[in-house]
């Protein structure tokens, strides 16, 4: 019995109502020969969604739009029935159905060899030279860093880790046909040109929301053994990462910083994080280093 295939997924994706779960649930239950608009319509009405056929065969000539312009640009399409998607991804809660990646990503598929860093997009200046260095330190360790892109601390750990020679993943918020921020659209091809890779769960023309950038941080964590804090409030997003790394039981390690810093409220959520016995406090190069091999 053959699965559902990418375009049938890309198609579901396209139908007013249809979601992650329900992807999922149909991708477990139905097999590929006996999809069709008909059948379709009858497994929606099932979970009382009722597209009309023509809406659904409009959303495979989409779907085909999208897979055509895909190939021209190079950008890889794995389903979570694909044997090339990231096996740790398979067991998170609420895992992606779709990822469409540019650039080399066999190295995401070693869990064991990628970290997570991540933090505020405005850090001190302290947070941002930490966040190059822990970079940088992590490509030398042979590991590979997993973040988001964002400016600040994410845009510092990719950066640190090109410079120590190392391959990086960047998790994006919105569609593979834009970067955000437009001015790491350079920072994006050289992370591709350096054997790294730009990943997204996201459909194209998907702009940024502020929910997007919630549901990818599931993913940087998902891919990694373990996170890296850099900077962050108390209610900052980075609270939103290090959530989905408890929930997915994997390692947190946290910048402690010196005392003479505590006066900034930046910081806040750095004291929150440390104050919890999960936490790996990390103060310099053999703090890293335990982290690792935790």
């Amino acid at each position: 019995m053959q699965i559902i295939d990418i375009i049938d997924t890309i198609a579901l994706f396209g139908i007013d109502g249809v979601g992650r779960r329900t992807i999922y649930k149909i991708s477990k239950q139905h097999p590929k020969d006996k999809l069709n608009p008909r059948c379709i319509q009858d497994i929606l009405s099932e979970r009382s969604i009722f597209p009309s056929l023509k809406e659904i065969s409009k959303a495979y000539e989409y779907a085909e739009q999208i897979i055509e312009s895909t190939i021209k640009r190079n950008i890889h399409i794995l389903t979570i029935q694909d044997d090339r998607f990231p096996s740790a991804l398979k067991v998170i809660p609420n895992p992606p159905i779709l990822l469409f990646i540019r650039g080399d990503y066999k190295f995401i598929n070693k869990e064991k060899s990628c970290i997570a860093v991540i933090g505020t997009r405005q850090p001190t200046s302290y947070g941002r030279d930490i966040s190059k260095m822990i970079g940088e330190y992590l490509a030398q360790k042979k590991m590979a860093v997993v973040s988001g892109l964002a400016v600040g601390c994410d845009t510092k750990a990719h950066i640190g880790c090109l410079q120590g020679k190392g391959k990086t993943a960047a998790v994006l918020a919105h569609g593979l046909d834009m970067i955000y921020p437009y001015e790491n659209k350079r920072l994006s091809e050289e992370i591709i040109s350096s054997g790294g890779c730009i990943i997204s769960e996201y459909l194209p023309k998907q702009i940024p929301q502020p929910y997007t950038f919630i549901e990818r941080n599931r993913i940087q964590t998902g891919l990694s053994q373990g996170l890296i804090v850099i900077e962050t409030e108390k209610t900052g997003g980075t609270m939103h990462t290090v959530q989905f790394a408890l929930k997915q039981n994997k390692k947190i390690g946290c910048i402690k910083y010196p005392d003479s810093f505590k006066k900034y409220k930046k910081l806040g959520g750095n004291e929150k994080i440390l104050k919890d016995t999960y936490t790996i406090p990390i103060k310099n190069y053999r703090d890293i280093d335990y982290f690792i091999n935790a």
